[in-house]
């Protein structure tokens, strides 16, 4: 059985609908918000992650379709061209290093969270 043909949105939509939820969720953490239970919190963080590491691969996958696309992008300044591919590069770095730095508190989260009461709320 073949896999299901997958829904492809355009860039232009995936990115905004993740701009919103990023927001939304910015927005539902800060202080004086309905809070989040602890453990809620520890799920955000692996969510958040996942987000980054994602965001990484977009942001890699940007800068190689720059890069390859230097024909198309010919009437650009090349200097420019290789700016922003670089540019690009360094934030997908960035944010898997950002993805690292998260993952590597995990335990820490779910030590604080298994510290206190289950409906403990932050």
């Amino acid at each position: 059985m073949q896999d299901p043909q997958r829904l492809t949105l355009p860039p232009t939509v995936v990115a905004t609908h993740l701009r919103s939820c990023a927001e939304e969720l910015a927005a539902g953490l800060r202080c004086g918000g309905p809070g989040a239970t602890t453990t809620e919190l520890t799920d955000v963080v692996a969510h958040l992650v996942a987000g980054q590491e994602a965001i990484s691969h977009a942001l890699a996958g940007l800068a190689a379709r720059v890069e390859a696309g230097s024909n198309a992008l010919a009437a650009a300044p090349p200097l420019d061209v290789e700016v922003v591919t670089e540019v690009l590069r360094a934030a997908a770095i960035a944010s898997r290093c950002s993805a690292e730095a998260l993952d590597e508190v995990t335990p820490s989260f779910e030590c604080v969270s298994e510290s206190v009461a289950p409906d403990t709320r932050l």
